[in-house]
């Protein structure tokens, strides 16, 4: 707590001393006057601690001097004098220009634009300015104002930054959120300057809950339903593998969708949704999902007794439309040309093509492997590994050991060790023997038990009033009882 109180008044310190610098018309020789009054700070210091340290005069000169310093005379008829031309104003008028709560109050009624930016790996607040269209001479001044408040070196990837501009592109503001609430910013004051800010944002969270109902596909409906495009993509990866979102819905099946959104005080929709339950009624069955992050901290979504959905294996993991060029079984090999057992299947398509994960897993092998050229091999669940080979390049810092998730990039198609052309080679292993990729290979959901399962459950029923239902089902109908007569 301390720290923390600490740290604001630093920061409050140095947005006063960069006003100071700005009205005096001296922010470019901001940096030069800081070092100056630092060196002359350390100059007084120690000239203070020599003046502590001399000796002592002696007594005799100490009551000489202390007779000298007698109690002052109070005249009671003295007058004290007021300047009639200063009156009840402040000396120093207060700052009338924007606030970053200004800024959001016209973002959440669309007069201005808002956009969320992401940082990268390996990328710099000025590198994202720049991608938005922000001169480089513009993104320098803002970076060195908003280097007053935080360290820009500290900025992790990940880290999400507000950028409000005008309906033009013109550059209002920017604003960070650390996780305790603090938020850091630069806004754009009407002389054209950029002006730290800094304040504590209390950002309200809330759960919005949309139903609708299918007109021709799930996608298309649910935008117009009023679904987060971000909130349709969570849904279609958390049951890619169990739907089939192309041919399971039927006109007029219905959808339920709850997530949460987080909310400024000043009413601003921030960019975090997280999607926390998922509802689907189709003509063949209904399916009721919950997020739920487990003692290992992996998210996923599971069924209201505690199970995660099925999931198949990918049988054509790339981002493309691949050819089947060679098939599961005996052939003769286009190189050796002699009859051998195919152990899986060629996928032809340009190279680097992404290669993605068939499912979750952990690398068991990335590199090199004989004929194979540039491999990974990943380990499932229930038995089954898949092997990925002829790659042109891994994605960066995956190693043996790394976990990668389903559909997750993992490398890019190539024609590296025994290879006629661009091509993926992709096997399927089930308990240590090869099966056909293109057979029906599905991994079992997983199941919570005992008290993370009531916390599971405890966490769905606040979020959907009908979890009870969900987990019950419709109890049929007690028949009345009918009356005896004796």
């Amino acid at each position: 707590m301390i720290k923390k109180t600490l740290q604001k008044v630093v920061q409050q310190s140095r947005i006063a001393r960069y006003k100071t610098y700005k009205k005096a018309g001296l922010i470019g020789h901001r940096k030069k006057i800081d070092t100056t009054l630092l060196l002359l700070s350390s100059v007084c210091i120690i000239t203070g601690f020599l003046v502590v340290i001399q000796p002592h005069q002696s007594k005799q000169k100490t009551d000489t001097s202390s007779s000298l310093m007698e109690e002052p005379i109070l005249n009671p008829d003295a007058q004290e004098t007021v300047h009639g031309d200063l009156g009840d104003e402040p000396v120093v008028p207060e700052e009338t220009g924007i606030t970053l709560i200004d800024l959001e109050k016209q973002a959440a009624s669309n007069e201005i634009e808002v956009q969320t930016l992401t940082l990268g790996k390996n990328e710099t607040l000025l590198y994202l300015l720049s991608q938005e269209g922000i001169t480089t001479q513009e993104a320098l001044e803002i970076t060195d104002s908003l280097g007053l408040l935080i360290d820009l070196h500290t900025m992790k990837p990940g880290e999400n930054i507000l950028l409000f501009t005008s309906k033009e592109r013109e550059f209002l503001g920017l604003a960070l959120r650390s996780k305790g609430g603090d938020v850091a910013a630069v806004l754009k004051e009407n002389d054209g300057s950029y002006t730290p800010y800094s304040q504590e944002g209390r950002v309200d969270t809330s759960l919005e809950r949309i139903q609708g109902t299918i007109e021709r596909t799930f996608t298309g409906s649910a935008q117009k339903a009023g679904v987060p495009q971000n909130i349709i993509s969570q849904i279609t990866g958390a049951l890619d593998g169990e739907i089939d979102f192309s041919s399971d819905f039927h006109p007029n099946d219905r959808f339920e969708v709850i997530y949460e959104k987080k909310v400024t005080e000043s009413g601003l929709e921030l960019g975090e949704k997280t999607l926390l339950y998922i509802g689907l009624y189709t003509r063949k069955k209904e399916i009721h999902r919950y997020a739920y992050t487990d003692r290992s901290g992996t998210p996923s979504f599971y069924d209201p007794k505690g199970q995660t959905g099925q999931k198949a294996l990918y049988k054509r993991p790339v981002k493309a439309r691949p050819r089947l060029s060679s098939p599961y079984g005996w052939r003769v090999h286009p190189i050796l040309m002699y009859k051998v057992f195919h152990s899986g299947v060629d996928l032809a398509c340009p190279k680097n093509t992404p290669i993605i994960a068939a499912a979750d897993g952990t690398i068991t092998h990335i590199g090199r492997k004989g004929a194979y050229g540039k491999y990974i091999r990943i380990k499932h669940a229930d038995g089954y590994q898949t092997a990925y080979g002829h790659m042109n390049g891994y994605r960066s810092n995956l190693k043996n050991g790394s976990h990668v998730k389903r559909g997750e990039v993992i490398g890019y198609v190539g024609s590296t060790g025994r290879s006629t052309g661009p091509h993926l080679h992709f096997e399927v292993w089930k308990n240590g023997k090869t099966v056909s990729p293109f057979g029906n290979n599905i991994i079992k959901g997983k199941q919570l038990k005992g008290f993370e399962l009531e916390q599971f459950q405890s966490q769905a029923e606040s979020v959907h009033p009908d979890f009870m239902k969900h987990l019950i089902g419709v109890l049929p109908k007690i028949p009345p009882i009918k009356p005896s007569f004796k």
